[in-house]
């Protein structure tokens, strides 16, 4: 690794403890918008999908204005924001206010392309599996410790969870003014162009995606795989007091899980198994496994044994998943634009989020609550097929990606 330890160690602790306060709210967010606004599941699933429309729309802006004057000014700027946010949330009077403060915080959710860009810079090609892997782990063990505190913490009344969020991002933000170094060596001064923000609304910006590329691929995938999982964002809680009968805390604890899943496989095992098995094998096993969880999620309510063992296969999918497809998308994309690329590949990813929640909450209101996750799953065996073509082409094209990129996907 070009920096060392340390530069790693800065930034999966800021960025660990800006998803702690995170992961505090998910499993309150749709409970308390129930009990303190008269939120319904449908309007449950915008409040959740505001946070993700905002960031996809300023993920690529924040990303390319890093490619310019750093990442340490964006993920702070970031930090603050996300911190402002969670107190407009703790003390919202009515519905709307509480959705501008879900839409303030999606904004400071775009720092993720920042940090994933100084992933990028600190890290050789070869060791970039296991460099967005770390990226994972934060958010693995934000979701196990977040989730776990909110759930805690809500005992006490649901202000105290959405304060602590606040403090969590407020602390990261002084870590990162205090110890994170710039990892961008050619800097330029602030500049605000109407390019970026305009330009993260055009579909042109998008258009690589369609295009046929490698990379657009991997990123409609991410996209795709994204919307099957937002699809149970806000109808897992639901869901499990519902028809589970868990309590805030037990909910808090299949985050917990979920997180500590992801904790494993991708701080730990993730490049020991890609040098083993190849980006591929993993990818396509990944896929497999989420798909095969999330289908039979919902005929298991009966029983718990197996709501948890299907919890569990969807869980190492998708720690699978994740930072393979963010490690192979920053193989084939050139040095001086992995902000912008990964920040675009960060807003389909928001875009997901927007439009999941939404079809998710719908589907379980109208549809009834199996529906979310059966669309999950055949969205996601929609992915497998695209990812089996675009490893096909990969491998017709080994020479050429060679020669451009100095890397070999297998």
């Amino acid at each position: 690794m070009k920096k060392g330890f340390s530069s790693i160690a800065i930034i999966f602790l800021v960025v660990l403890i800006d998803l702690i306060g995170f992961g505090i709210i998910i499993p309150i967010l749709p409970r308390y918008s129930e009990t303190h606004f008269g939120a319904n599941e449908f309007q449950i699933g915008i409040l959740i999908a505001s946070f993700s429309f905002f960031q996809f729309l300023f993920s690529p802006v924040l990303g390319r204005i890093s490619d310019r004057i750093g990442r340490k000014p964006v993920i702070s700027f970031a930090l603050i924001i996300s911190s402002i946010s969670y107190l407009i949330f703790a003390f919202a009077p009515n519905y709307w206010i509480a959705l501008l403060s879900r839409s303030i915080a999606g904004i400071g959710g775009g720092s993720i392309s920042a940090a994933q860009a100084y992933i990028a810079d600190v890290t050789d090609k070869s060791e970039r599996t296991k460099g967005m892997g770390i990226i994972g782990t934060a958010f693995g063990l934000g979701f196990v410790l977040g989730p776990f505190i909110g759930g805690i913490l809500a005992s006490y009344g649901y202000i105290v969870p959405n304060l602590s969020a606040s403090g969590f991002s407020l602390l990261a933000f002084i870590l990162t003014q205090f110890f994170l170094q710039e990892s961008l060596k050619t800097k330029s001064t602030l500049t605000f162009e109407s390019q970026d923000f305009t330009k993260s609304l055009r579909l042109s910006r998008y258009s690589h995606i369609f295009s046929g590329n490698f990379v657009g691929k991997f990123s409609l995938i991410f996209f795709i795989i994204t919307f099957s999982i937002a699809n149970t964002y806000g109808v897992i809680p639901i869901f499990a007091y519902r028809y589970l009968h868990f309590t805030d805390r037990e909910i808090g604890y299949v985050y917990a899980v979920i997180g500590i899943i992801g904790v494993i496989f991708q701080g730990y095992l993730i490049g020991k198994l890609t040098k083993i098995f190849g980006e591929k094998r993993l990818l396509l096993s990944g896929i497999i496994l989420l798909a095969s969880g999330l289908a039979f999620i919902p005929l298991s309510i009966s029983n718990v044994f197996l709501i948890w063992l299907f919890i569990i296969l969807m869980s190492i999918g998708l720690a699978f998943i994740n930072p393979t497809i963010l490690s192979l998308i920053s193989k084939l994309t050139s040095p001086e634009k992995q902000g912008e690329v990964l920040g675009v590949n960060q807003s389909m990813g928001s875009l997901g989020r927007v439009l999941g929640p939404v079809w998710g909450g719908f589907a379980f209101n109208v549809l009834g609550y199996q529906f979310p996750f059966w669309t999950a799953s055949i969205f996601t065996i929609l992915s497998l097929y695209l990812a089996v073509e675009n490893f096909r082409k990969i491998g017709l094209n080994k020479s050429e990606i060679i020669e451009k990129y100095g890397v070999q996907i297998r």
